[in-house]
């Protein structure tokens, strides 16, 4: 069972941030391609993710359970689904704890998780681990966006004080479906400005033509040596 560690920070007060984690409507709200079934049923959570890779594209129906520990700030969440077109199976156990970071909020996440079926070469590496982050960060967005949305003006002050951020948006509508593909093109596009942004240091260049320059004389059988 593959596992995942994230981490994410908002510029609000623990106090705000664990009692909207413990409201699934919203944070269902926030999670890219998530969508809540029928209301929530006690410890019970009924929904599904949408997910689409290139030429496929999955929904995954199912369960999962939440219990949140008032007194440590933590959290478990027990999930699974299944998308009979694709004859895919997904199981994950997400643990989270809300941390105090000055006057901001730490949220560190351990996911261990089994994807089968179509999606599951996409469930190894780098490219998984790229996903999660991504969507973590959006998600990261997405609730501070919320907490933005009904916290006092003096908080919002504050918030922004402590550090230099631009202003959220305002929540906005969750999106239908996790496009995986536009994620995989955003993080190639990423890979090839990093590598064309990086330039070779001085001292390489000046080998590296130095031993081209030799190449090139090699070739044409001129000595490199001066004539007495």
């Amino acid at each position: 069972m593959p596992t995942m560690t994230q981490t994410l920070a908002v510029n609000f007060p623990r106090a705000r941030v664990w009692p909207l984690l413990g409201d699934v409507e919203q944070v269902i709200a926030c999670m890219p391609g998530a969508s809540l079934t029928k209301p929530r049923e006690g410890d019970r959570i009924f929904g599904q993710m949408r997910v689409k890779l290139g030429p496929i594209a999955a929904a995954f129906a199912g369960e999962g359970t939440l219990t949140m520990d008032e007194v440590t700030h933590t959290g478990v969440i027990h999930g699974q689904g299944t998308d009979p077109k694709n004859n895919s199976r997904a199981k994950a156990d997400v643990t989270f704890a809300v941390l105090e970071e000055g006057p901001g909020t730490r949220i560190d996440l351990t996911v261990d998780f089994t994807l089968t079926g179509v999606l599951a070469q996409f469930s190894r590496g780098a490219i998984v681990q790229e996903i999660a982050n991504r969507l973590t960060a959006e998600f990261a967005r997405n609730l501070e966006a919320k907490l933005a949305a009904t916290a006092p003006v003096a908080e919002v002050a504050a918030s922004s004080e402590a550090v230099v951020a631009p202003t959220p948006e305002p929540a906005s509508e969750p999106v239908k479906e996790l496009n995986a593909g536009n994620l995989l093109w955003s993080m190639v596009k990423d890979w090839l400005r990093k590598l064309f942004s990086n330039p070779l240091p001085s001292g390489e260049r000046v080998a590296r033509r130095a031993g081209e320059g030799d190449a090139r004389g090699g070739a044409s059988g001129k000595s490199t040596t001066p004539s007495p």
